[in-house]
């Protein structure tokens, strides 16, 4: 687990925990990919626990963020997007760069974290209000936010608030059996 004392947050080191949780329960939970539906995505980010706390979620960003470059009636969008916790996460606290993937341009806070997708699209904890089946999403690949219909399957990637007093080699509690291959 990573601390952010920007936001007074922690993420999980993990950034694609939901692939790693299936590979480690052989299956019985998260998703082989790590993607999933934005209901699937709140629904499992609800239920999760991770080094012993149950309250992650998705992160949150605000309705309207004036940091984006891109304005409109409807809503806020685009690069630059720093109001929002992975907004912040990628441009502050890992220093990205508007357009380029996260995985090539960063500082060294990069490190504490792992399984950062190539693909980098993940949920956000923010429905679009003018339409019911859309909600806002995160791109690591390159510092874009925009937003989505809930039944793509995206990558998620949990926060809870606080400080949860650990390093970031924390490990969850509960620690799955090997897989056995069944013929």
């Amino acid at each position: 687990m990573v601390y952010d004392s920007n936001l007074n947050i922690t993420w999980l080191a993990d950034a694609n925990y939901a692939a790693t949780q299936y590979r480690q329960s052989c299956g019985d939970l998260g998703t082989k990919e790590g993607i999933m539906t934005w209901t699937q995505a709140t629904k499992w980010v609800d239920g999760l626990v991770y080094g012993g706390f149950s309250d992650w979620r998705l992160p949150t960003t605000p309705a309207s963020d004036p940091s984006c470059d891109q304005q409109n009636s409807i809503g806020t969008y685009g690069f630059n997007c720093t109001d929002g916790e992975m907004g912040n996460l990628f441009y502050q606290g890992l220093e990205g760069k508007a357009g380029e993937n996260i995985i090539k341009t960063h500082n060294k806070n990069y490190s504490l974290f792992h399984n950062i997708s190539l693909f980098g699209k993940y949920w956000l904890g923010k429905e679009f209000a003018p339409l019911a089946q859309i909600a806002l999403n995160f791109h690591t690949r390159n510092g874009f936010s925009n937003a989505n219909s809930k039944s793509v399957p995206l990558l998620v990637w949990p926060v809870r608030d606080g400080d949860v007093g650990l390093d970031a080699k924390g490990e969850p509690k509960i620690k799955y059996p090997k897989c056995r291959k069944l013929n």
